[in-house]
């Protein structure tokens, strides 16, 4: 009987477990997920409580599995729920769908495939030539053919600052999701978040339903918020003219010519984006690693802010309190932070070569998960990285590995037992941490481990 082990069981784990179960029609195949279980199919992403966390992908796109984009919203009609195909539906609700969907999946499965759900830590993995062990934190051996590596959000890294001290406060949170923040900042506190992307919008949202009255100041290297979803614009697309692209100056000018002519099609900057999506892998594939490096460097803030769009309903919330002069988007460069005697922070920042200052009475990281492999305090990526069964790729922006998951250990060699899938490929892929990519990602890896592969 192959033995699979699944680490992870937010969505993107989840996927991944719900195609084995549906694929492995013959071949004996026992399953483990690990995580706690109050995680399954929900993660960091989906465990939101909240009506007003919406996703920021119309439902008729969200669908589980890549040739049936509308099960979502399918899902979400038979559950009787009164949305239109193209709303910005609750997070929630897409962790309530992916959680079914995998109960589902598990009392239909056929009689030859065993699934182990463990409410348990995966802390450790030893190799050898002839299988893997994943050590867990109840002390159970977990003996396994295949690992993948489900890795979601971990928290992100601290601001670079010149005095770290900041970090041990109780208004500080490392954490934009703590349960502790809105029992910790008052009511007329003033809050500096850091960060000025989608983390930082659904925290904003949370204190302005909350009715909060202090200041809010969104920080961030250029002061930039994702731009807003328009429906109904759609542009063809031009990917044969990006195929041999190997410069970014180039596909920049390309994409720009593109923009330009939009209105011809009755369209704009947003179908142009988006047209992009089912080839950008290949694209960045295609790409020298100093040009990788390069658009990190000038141009990788501006495509997030035009990639990862808010809903309209976000937005509207965001212009309400900038007018209101509530929340005040700012840009500089972080210089330092330091808590002082009267439990305010002191913020100094540059912007323009002058030095600035700003007082807040709790501050939110909203910087974003931490990528770099190296600095993630967890026991199981120490352990990996330790025994040098896998390393950071060449970005840091995930795990070193093939395109399609195989993981690269600190000699160079590909593993043949652990693989990884979602967000950790990022630096492989660039788009891989939303739902097209996962889904994409978990029914073509559940296909090659049923296969052999």
């Amino acid at each position: 009987m192959k033995k699979i082990t699944i680490v992870g069981s937010g969505a993107t784990g989840t996927l991944l477990a719900v195609n084995l179960i549906k694929h492995a029609v013959s071949e004996p195949i026992e399953i483990n997920v690990v995580d706690k279980k109050e995680r399954l199919g929900r993660g960091v992403a989906y465990s939101t409580a909240k009506n007003f966390h919406l996703l920021n992908v119309p439902a008729n796109k969200m669908g589980a599995f890549p040739d049936d984009l509308e099960h979502f919203y399918k899902w979400l009609t038979e559950k009787g729920y009164d949305f239109f195909s193209n709303d910005f539906v609750p997070r929630k609700l897409y962790g309530e769908y992916l959680r079914e969907l995998f109960c589902e999946t598990f009392k239909n499965k056929s009689a030859n495939v065993a699934v182990n759900l463990l409410d348990d830590e995966a802390v450790d993995v030893l190799v050898d030539d002839a299988q893997a062990q994943v050590i867990l934190k109840s002390g159970e051996v977990l003996y396994s053919d295949k690992i993948v590596l489900a890795f979601g959000n971990f928290p992100p890294p601290h601001p670079k600052t010149a005095d770290q001290s900041y970090t041990k406060s109780e208004k500080y949170f490392q954490n934009p999701w703590s349960s502790s923040l809105f029992e910790r900042i008052k009511p007329t506190d003033d809050i500096f978040i850091i960060g000025t992307g989608l983390t930082m919008a659904d925290v904003v949202s949370n204190f302005h339903h909350n009715r909060h009255e202090g200041k809010i100041f969104g920080f961030s290297t250029c002061g930039l918020l994702p731009a807003v979803h328009e429906l109904g614009f759609v542009y063809p697309s031009f990917a044969d003219e990006l195929k041999e692209t190997r410069r970014i100056a180039d596909l920049l000018k390309i994409v720009r010519r593109h923009i330009a002519k939009a209105p011809e099609q009755h369209s704009n900057w947003r179908g142009v984006i988006d047209s992009l999506r089912p080839h950008t892998q290949a694209i960045w594939l295609n790409l020298p690693t100093a040009e990788k490096i390069s658009f990190m460097q000038h141009l990788s803030r501006y495509w997030n802010v035009a990639r990862h769009r808010l809903p309209p309903e976000t937005a509207k919330i965001l212009d309400e309190m900038q007018a209101a002069n509530q929340l005040q988007i700012m840009k500089g460069r972080l210089q330092n932070i330091t808590a002082g005697e009267t439990g305010k922070f002191d913020v100094s920042y540059s912007l323009n070569g002058t030095k600035e200052h700003l007082s807040a009475d709790a501050i939110i990281n909203c910087i974003g998960s931490e990528s770099n492999f190296k600095r993630i305090d967890f026991p199981l990526v120490k352990n990996l990285i330790g025994r040098g069964l896998i390393k950071t790729d060449e970005l840091k922006l995930g795990i070193d590995a093939t395109p399609d998951g195989r993981t690269i250990n600190c000699d160079g060699v590909i593993s043949d037992k652990i693989l990884t899938v979602g967000t950790a490929l990022k630096g492989v892929l660039w788009e891989s941490t939303a739902m097209p990519e996962i889904r994409a990602q978990a029914n073509k890896m559940a296909l090659a481990l049923l296969d052999g592969g």
